[in-house]
């Protein structure tokens, strides 16, 4: 309070995108919803939220056993939704409004 500044940064990484380097998808964004929709029925809010993990697994891949330098793997949504029509599937939604 009062009359000093506070610099949020100072504690933040130098570089604080750079954990998600070679990663080519982190998400991807909900454009629309149809009414009477599974989309409609399950929530999700256009513009605001965007798709994240599937069926338990980050789009963007776990990163895990990575050496420094290579790439994520990320997962074939567009592959799963083919593979899945008709299906039930666990999506994980990050809405950018509430952040969670």
């Amino acid at each position: 309070m009062g009359n000093q500044t506070s610099n949020p940064q100072e504690n933040e990484p130098e570089d604080e995108f750079a954990k998600f380097d070679g990663i080519d998808t982190l998400g991807y964004r909900v454009l629309g919803v149809q009414p009477n929709s599974p989309a409609s029925a399950a929530g999700l809010v256009s513009f605001l939220d965007f798709l994240v993990g599937c069926n338990g697994e980050m789009l963007l891949g776990s990163g895990e056993g990575l050496e420094e330098g290579e790439e994520y793997d990320d997962i074939d949504f567009p592959g799963v939704l083919r593979d899945n029509v008709g299906k039930e599937l666990e999506l994980l939604v990050h809405n950018i409004k509430s952040n969670s």
